[in-house]
């Protein structure tokens, strides 16, 4: 393709963001936006419904909330990619998320045109760039994953582990357990039946509050993350666990008693150590998405049809 015809097309490329006026037809919708007669990236997830290509959809079910023209499109996506358009900045799960959708445009007929494509393929580099440059996703800043990173960091490849907890945060932090460190996986919760769905997806088991003590045998690594009012986890729990043994406690009010942190060959840390860094981080990912944001901004400037 000619470079003038080439430049004309990217004038013409533009990205908009949608409600729906009838969110239980959302699956509906955005399968009909993907099979348009007009190839076009549909990013649909939690937090968005935005589409990128040569034209603006038209959907009675919808109201158009932002547009944006050439080189705001081209940033805007680079932007969302690079997790700089996320609740928490930089997260890694969105650039999936726009690689998927990308898939899906070439899938539904979009790899044929190439301009568009190009377009697509240039705002993921300038993304994963801006990513690498700025270190943006580097540090952790969830709780979750930074009491699960704590932990491993502390024990031996391999060891055996336990969560007390089965909701949200005590579910998030296991998931990152297994994945990142590979590791045997025990839980316990005050519902048997909530211990043991979260274990048998994990690969590991799991029981009741009743069987601490059955749980904590020859473990080097306990996280509890309980709503529990008072104290769970006492020292006659732990006599039969391993040393040194380390305990990451995000519990409020704590979910060990005073007396664990005072073991013998216990690495204790509480959930005010895990929130300080959580900060720290949060803080320094501030200062690197600005940095993250000027290396976007520039590439797209360099990227725009009128450059």
């Amino acid at each position: 393709m000619k470079p003038d015809c080439a430049r004309l097309l990217k004038m013409n490329f533009v990205g908009c963001q949608l409600e729906l006026k009838t969110p239980h037809e959302r699956e509906r919708i955005v399968e009909d936006l993907r099979r348009s007669a007009t190839p076009m990236l549909v990013l649909n997830t939690c937090q968005r419904l935005e589409t990128f290509g040569f034209n603006i959809p038209t959907i009675d079910s919808a109201e158009l909330l932002q547009t944006w023209n050439a080189r705001e499109a081209f940033e805007r996506l680079a932007r969302i990619a690079a997790g700089l358009e996320s609740r928490i900045l930089g997260e890694l799960e969105v650039i999936g998320q726009v690689r998927t959708a990308y898939k899906e445009f070439r899938a539904n007929g979009g790899s044929g045109l190439h301009t568009l494509d190009r377009i697509f393929q240039d705002a993921l580099a300038l993304a994963r760039a801006a990513r690498r440059e700025s270190g943006i996703d580097q540090n952790l800043t969830s709780l979750s994953g930074l009491a699960a990173r704590a932990l491993l960091d502390r024990v031996p490849a391999g060891a055996h582990l336990a969560v007390v907890g089965a909701g949200s945060l005590a579910a998030s932090t296991a998931r990152y357990l297994t994945k990142r460190g590979n590791c045997p996986l025990r839980v316990a919760s005050r519902c048997p039946e909530n211990a043991v769905t979260l274990a048998v997806e994990l690969g590991g088991f799991g029981t009741g509050l009743d069987e601490l003590a059955h749980l904590f045998h020859g473990v080097s690594g306990v996280i509890t993350a309980t709503a529990a009012p008072h104290a769970l986890v006492f020292p006659h729990h732990l006599e039969n666990a391993a040393r040194p043994l380390v305990i990451v406690d995000m519990g409020v009010p704590a979910d060990c008693s005073p007396d664990v942190a005072k073991l013998p060959g216990v690495t204790y840390i509480g959930l005010g150590e895990i929130e300080a860094k959580a900060q720290y981080n949060s803080d320094e990912r501030r200062q690197r998405a600005a940095t993250a944001a000027r290396i976007i901004h520039d590439g797209a400037q360099a990227w725009s049809p009128r450059a």
